[in-house]
């Protein structure tokens, strides 16, 4: 049996021995048959079955050059490890060269239009050469103003892309207007702001298509209105949207860029190369009005109750100086305090009564400091129901009201 364990590793070693002396000249062969590959009368997926067949045989050389690496390492064999490592080095040496790259993607783009994708797509992942790059230009000339600026994008070929979108440049509207498309040439548009487009097979640029115009946009109430090609001085009457419930309340139309804000039926004189309006909403939502410590119908009587609540800002500005005011019409209620303030909300986040921060995240409603509270005289019943209604208050004196019951235990 020992010989036989003996004769395995010798067979072992042996065939390693072999496959480590004839792996490189059988390497060197087929890269030099690759190249000299007429490209040009073979068929993609024959291209490709060569290049991914020697690839794999370079990966298990490499893999093997590992391990023998690994292998020297334990064993402290200095000269074994730098043999392996010599080898695997050597392997680099067979990677898609940017002379490939440029002929693969001749080659690549004869093909169809509709496979063109999958095969660059392929390329990209075998090459480092070939990183097609598509430039976002957002320059703008004109009298007296210069505006320079690009962004360069890499992505394999086919990936979707989501072109920048007027809202997201906010230039200076003044002096350069609206964004009217994305162009092949500066002069004319070939793609919608916003526009989805794919990835390029080759280098692109796309350049920002400004014109003179004032916009009025709103996702609240879906108002999406352009004036084209303005003038200075121009007069352009000012859109009132409506809300679509009484949350929300409009303040206006703001540009941000020059901090104009347009109160509803006001006219805009136009100023420069245009504007690009935003309706700005004030919106709360009271989320919760809890009783702490006890059930919504199971609320004791002849004792102090703390009532706490949480409030959303789902609007466009902060909110400040809110007030919060708890009523009922029951008069066996008796208010210790009814009267609360809630700090600042920014925009998209929420906070309770008395949350020290808010926060992105529906909060908690805890803690006794700055709640409601009050009594319920004994004399009720239980399973009596009481209806309470919270109001909040802004600085404007704009409000936000709802409706909580509790039931008496």
């Amino acid at each position: 049996m020992k010989h036989k364990t003996i004769f395995s590793l010798t067979c072992f070693l042996l065939c390693t021995g072999l496959t480590v002396l004839f792996a490189a000249p059988i390497a060197e062969d087929t890269y030099q048959k690759i190249q000299s590959m007429d490209v040009e009368t073979m068929t993609m997926e024959e291209i490709i079955s060569e290049y991914d067949s020697f690839y794999d045989r370079i990966g298990t050389m490499a893999d093997n050059a590992r391990e023998e690496m690994a292998a020297a390492r334990m064993k402290q064999n200095r000269i074994a490890y730098e043999e392996a490592y010599a080898r695997y080095v050597k392997l680099f040496e067979y990677a898609m060269s940017e002379t490939e790259s440029n002929r693969l993607l001749a080659r690549i783009l004869q093909e169809p239009e509709e496979k063109q994708y999958v095969y660059a797509q392929w390329l990209f992942r075998q090459s480092r050469y070939y990183r097609p790059t598509l430039t976002i230009d957002f320059s703008h000339d004109s009298e007296g103003y210069h505006f320079s600026y690009s962004q360069r994008l890499q992505q394999s070929p086919g990936t979707k892309i989501n072109l920048p979108e007027e809202l997201q440049l906010r230039g200076r509207g003044a002096d350069m207007g609206i964004l009217k498309g994305w162009g092949l040439t500066p002069e004319e548009a070939t793609y919608e702001p916003g526009e989805q487009i794919l990835m390029p097979l080759t280098n692109q640029t796309l350049y920002a298509i400004w014109t003179s115009a004032v916009k009025f946009t709103d996702s609240v109430s879906g108002i999406e209105l352009l004036h084209d090609e303005v003038t200075e001085g121009e007069s352009i009457p000012v859109p009132v949207p409506e809300a679509p419930d009484s949350s929300y309340h409009f303040v206006g139309w703001y540009d941000y860029t020059t901090n104009t804000l347009l109160k509803q039926n006001e006219t805009y004189t136009v100023y420069g190369r245009g504007a690009l309006f935003e309706a700005i909403w004030k919106r709360l939502s009271i989320d919760a009005i809890t009783p702490l410590y006890y059930g919504f119908d199971r609320l004791p009587v002849n004792t102090q109750i703390a009532v706490g609540f949480s409030v959303a800002n789902h609007g466009s500005l902060a909110t400040s100086e809110l007030t919060a005011k708890l009523a009922t019409d029951n008069s066996h209620v008796k208010f210790l305090t009814d009267t609360l303030s809630v700090n600042i909300i920014p925009a998209g986040c929420y906070r309770t009564n008395n949350s020290r921060f808010s926060s992105k995240q529906r909060p908690n409603i805890g803690g006794e400091s700055n709640t409601f509270r009050f009594v319920i005289d004994e004399s009720v019943t239980t399973g009596t129901t009481i209806p309470f209604t919270l109001t909040i208050t802004d600085a404007e004196g704009e409000t936000w009201t709802s409706e909580v019951t509790f039931s008496v235990k």
